[in-house]
């Protein structure tokens, strides 16, 4: 199992409040590519930043990337 850091990639405005890009949570998959589990990653925001993504639209790669740590 592969752990790997994912980071907004542009600022963004999240319920009104700002997100800085850069902003980053560190998650572990079975996937070579992170975002094949999305709620797990939108959990993993929620818990760590209370910040909801994925009803902004923001959880997909337009705005996050990803690297394998």
């Amino acid at each position: 199992m592969a752990t790997f850091e994912i980071k907004t990639k542009h600022s963004m405005n999240v319920k009104g409040e700002y997100i800085d890009g850069g902003l980053s949570v560190q998650i572990s998959s079975m996937f070579a590519n992170p975002m094949d589990e999305k709620e797990k990653v939108h959990n993993t925001f929620m818990r760590v930043n209370g910040l909801d993504l994925n009803t902004e639209g923001y959880l997909n790669l337009g705005y996050l990337k990803f690297k394998k740590n």
